[in-house]
């Protein structure tokens, strides 16, 4: 047989596999969208700027946390910069100020609601850091109404740096195939009247922290507020359901979103900064609402197993570190001390799969954020200089075993792996 002749035998045996493959592809690609995501309008249309209007707008921004992912420590607001660790990289925030060159000045309120709505922009498709699938359920009349208002901020010629991302995904194409195999936009829209779904589900996009990952950071819906390890900053966010918030009342779990602070637990790293930043801007009513949507929420398939029995560890080495270092605060039983010191008994760092939290907190400590319901927040002091990393693991699996139900086996090995992690 002539190579030529082989070289058709082999393709018309091929064919049927490229077809599927094909075939495969354009399946993909309609479940992400289709090319509705990548059609940018450019239309003219002209939104409301009335003092109502900006007012309605400034505060939804606040909801959404905007400054803070759009601003660097110490930058200018809104001017982008800030740094998004993932696994394949760092993704830095844009700049949404109203300069024209660098910023969203001459994007249009139908340009700046489809990049919300579908995280792609005149650049391509934005990285999934922008959880653009939780702004997809946000109201058009609120949309304007942020857009409105960040046009009337400063304009800042800041240009963030460029991403710092492994191949494939440092081309902004490679975004498209991501699309085809993780999202999925959902055609039905929250009910804006089912106000803490829409607040928790859209703006407050409380699932891009407290979600169980998949491949490739992805957020599959099994792992929806299952809780999980944060990507690229070294916190673990717990479940948001019924059971993990059982022992808060719908008006103590209210307070505690805009105060950082309950009888239950203290907002400590990341939430501490998106309390600060973001919730306690709530109104008494919204914080209301959220805190009635999360505790009627079903704990996820995804979600880890709780801890089942409290570990007897009277007379360890981590008791007596515990009696040494810690029970002056939190108490000899752990009981804390109210308006203080947070008890450990059901705590997050106690209770939780991973002890990320609980080491962090021991090594680096913490500081509430301070708000007005909480003007006078106590921090947790640091022990990185005063417990060698043994004591470290020895204490932190004596709070886990005792007041979290966990057998906690760290060593010293894998606290010091923990140190040295530096948060943006």
């Amino acid at each position: 047989m002539s190579a030529r002749r082989l070289l058709f035998a082999l393709a018309w045996l091929l064919l049927p596999f490229v077809f599927a493959a094909v075939a495969i592809a354009a399946v993909l690609f309609a479940r992400q969208g289709g090319f509705e995501p990548y059609r940018i309008p450019h239309g003219a249309r002209v939104v409301a700027s009335d003092p109502a209007t900006l007012a309605r707008g400034e505060y939804l921004a606040l909801i959404g946390n905007c400054r803070a992912c759009h601003t660097p420590r110490a930058g200018v607001p809104f001017a982008g910069g800030r740094a998004f660790a993932t696994g394949i990289g760092t993704v830095y925030s844009s700049n949404i100020t109203p300069d024209p060159a660098h910023g969203i000045g001459d994007w249009s309120a139908d340009e700046f609601a489809h990049a919300m709505r579908h995280g792609v922009s005149r650049r391509g498709a934005l990285y999934p850091v922008f959880p653009y699938a939780h702004f997809a359920d946000v109201a058009d009349v609120d949309l304007d109404a942020i857009y409105a208002w960040l046009r009337t901020q400063p304009a800042s010629a800041s240009e963030p740096p460029p991403n710092r991302l492994e191949p494939p995904a440092d081309s902004r194409a490679a975004l498209v195939g991501w699309r085809m195999l993780h999202y999925r936009p959902d055609a039905a829209r929250i009910d804006p009247n089912d106000r803490g779904r829409y607040l928790v589900e859209g703006l407050g996009h409380c699932a891009m922290c407290h979600s169980a990952r998949g491949e490739r950071g992805s957020l599959p819906p099994e792992g929806h507020f299952a809780g999980g390890r944060i990507p690229g900053i070294g916190w673990y966010a717990p479940p948001l359901d019924r059971v993990q918030l059982e022992r808060y009342s719908d008006q103590e779990l209210a307070d505690y979103l805009r105060t950082g602070t309950s009888a239950h637990g203290i907002a400590y790293g990341p939430m501490a900064e998106v309390v600060y930043a973001s919730l306690r801007a709530l109104t008494p009513d919204d914080a209301l609402a959220i805190a009635r949507h999360l505790k009627q929420v079903e704990p996820a398939p995804l979600r880890a197993p709780a801890g089942t029995e409290a570990g007897d560890d009277t007379g360890s080495h981590g008791a007596q570190v515990y009696a040494r270092a810690c029970a002056d605060c939190h108490g000899r039983d752990g009981e804390g001390k109210p308006g203080a010191y947070p008890p450990l008994q059901g705590s997050v760092a106690a209770t939780a799969p991973d002890a990320t939290n609980a080491v962090r907190l021991v090594l680096y400590g913490g500081m509430p954020p301070t708000t007005a319901g909480a003007p006078r927040p106590h921090s947790m002091p640091p022990f990185v200089q005063q417990l060698d990393a043994g004591e470290i693991a020895a204490v932190v699996n004596h709070v886990r075993r005792r007041w979290g139900a966990r057998d906690s086996r760290l060593t010293a090995q894998d606290v010091e792996s923990m140190q040295g992690i530096v948060v943006d």
